[in-house]
């Protein structure tokens, strides 16, 4: 008998699984945050396309840090961690040192939310919205400069039409006892 290896040609990263990805070309730490926002998980929101005009954090004091201006830019989609997709920033840690609990998105007109239930809204009545930091960030000055931020989204709910193929290829229970089933041989 002989053995086969297989190698998979697909690879897919799942969140705070490999430590290679961790770091930069400079050897130093990324870091991964988990962004969360209360008012969002009550909407049920499971994606946003958002046009952001600034992005600040704020620290343990409440005194907010401006990081970058996104002038120009058209929208960001940006999805949970259920779809596996994340944001790189190369300016979140460029910040002074300390400790930092939310960051801030400002929006501009044109931003939308995509709820659970795949239908789009638009979100023009927000000037902002923030979003709490998990574990908070720590920047002591020698991280590297990139930051993955991922959000925790409601994942979107299976349509109508998954359920009901699902439904069809399910196959029908008995329903009948084991006494009934021991007649039956």
């Amino acid at each position: 008998m002989s053995t086969t290896k297989y190698y998979p040609t697909i690879w897919q990263t799942v969140p705070f699984s490999f430590d290679f990805s961790k770091w930069d070309s400079d050897g130093k730490c990324i870091k991964d945050m988990v962004l969360k926002n209360e008012f969002v998980d009550d909407l049920n929101v499971s994606e946003m396309n958002l046009n952001i005009a600034k992005f600040s954090a704020f620290d343990t004091l409440g005194k907010e840090h401006f990081i970058t201006d996104f002038k120009g830019q058209d929208a960001l989609t940006i999805k949970g961690i259920h779809a596996g997709d994340f944001l790189r920033s190369k300016s979140v840690l460029l910040l002074e040192p300390g400790t930092y609990t939310r960051l801030r998105f400002y929006l501009e007109y044109g931003s939308t939310f995509v709820y659970s239930d795949r239908v789009e809204e638009p979100a023009d009545g927000f000037n902002h919205l923030d979003f709490e930091i998990e574990n908070r960030l720590t920047i002591k000055g020698d991280e590297s400069p990139e930051a993955i931020l991922r959000f925790d989204f409601v994942p979107f709910k299976a349509s109508k039409l998954v359920i009901s193929i699902k439904q069809f290829f399910k196959r029908p229970r008995r329903v009948a006892g084991k006494l009934v089933e021991s007649f039956s041989h």
